[in-house]
């Protein structure tokens, strides 16, 4: 009997070691093929509603928030209003939001991008092929921050407080200085 409890109890040790340490690698920036500092990936999509399609190399000069979803991602939906805020806030600073939706169906994308008023350009990619090719990415949600010369300054990998100050802060680092009078 206490030879059965040892194998359960040392069953249970690695178990929870396994799911601590996958849980971990699977949201670790260093679990993507883009790093910080690498140069961002050139994605070439459509846009919401548009035929023609949007290249991401496109903004460069100015640094941009590319944010990646699903609109039937509970983080997602949660996170949402915060990063159309984060738009709205810093659009006037310079900062350029992109999101791409690996949604592939249009209709549950065109509600969530209604009910979440999203302003910002919104691409798509169904089922996500460019993502997973250019980024590595199939954990959704992701968010690669990107400077004004094209290259990495953050990865956030699900959960992202972005009322946070160290995800402000890394945003605002990025932007052009504040004019003087100026509200921004």
């Amino acid at each position: 009997m206490k030879r059965e409890a040892a194998v359960r109890s040392v069953l249970a040790v690695v178990v929870t070691v396994g799911v601590v340490v996958g849980f971990w690698w699977f949201r670790s920036p260093e679990a993507t093929l883009v790093k910080v500092g690498h140069q961002a990936p050139d994605l070439e999509l459509p846009s919401l509603g548009a035929t023609s399609k949007t290249r991401l190399s496109s903004f460069r000069g100015r640094p941009t928030l590319l944010v990646m979803f699903l609109s039937n991602c509970h983080l997602c939906d949660e996170e949402m209003p915060e990063i159309e805020r984060l738009h709205s806030e810093m659009l006037p600073r310079g900062l350029m939001v992109i999101g791409v939706s690996a949604d592939t169906d249009r209709a549950a994308l065109e509600r969530f991008v209604q009910k979440h008023q999203v302003t910002f350009l919104v691409l798509e990619d169904p089922g996500g092929p460019a993502l997973r090719q250019a980024y590595g990415s199939w954990k959704l949600p992701e968010a690669y921050l990107i400077d004004s010369s094209g290259k990495v300054a953050a990865v956030w990998l699900g959960s992202v407080a972005w009322r946070g100050p160290d995800v402000r802060d890394k945003i605002v680092s990025l932007l052009p200085p504040r004019r003087p009078g100026s509200p921004w």
